[in-house]
């Protein structure tokens, strides 16, 4: 009994993180207006690292630049300041993530609040 209460929380909770992720629009046909960029031209420095290293990645760049660390479920992540923008990918990453990352550097913190 008891195996199966923390069984049916493991898969609730794992939910949420997976779920967490993608709470908005993130389909492959979602349209961005280009005109909202902050910038136009931006140095793009690439980051690859062994997917079961994201986490720690994203977290360490997080903690470079004043914060408390990277919400946890990172499928990569990308830090951006003016002309400038790092993204941290694992070694085999899909389009929708890269290009999701990739908005970041033109249009800042794009998701909704």
């Amino acid at each position: 009994m008891l195996k199966n209460i923390a069984l049916s929380v493991a898969v609730v909770l794992t939910a949420g993180v997976c779920y967490s992720q993608w709470d908005f629009d993130n389909s492959p046909s979602r349209i961005f207006d280009m005109k909202k960029n902050l910038t136009n031209k931006t140095q793009l420095n690439l980051r690859y690292v062994k997917a079961s290293e994201i986490q720690a990645a994203c977290d360490a760049q997080s903690r470079k630049f004043g914060f408390n660390g990277f919400p946890k479920g990172a499928l990569a992540c990308t830090w951006y300041q003016h002309d400038r923008c790092t993204m941290i990918l694992p070694e085999k990453v899909d389009m929708r993530t890269a290009g999701h990352e990739f908005l970041h550097c033109l249009q800042g913190n794009w998701h909704p609040e």
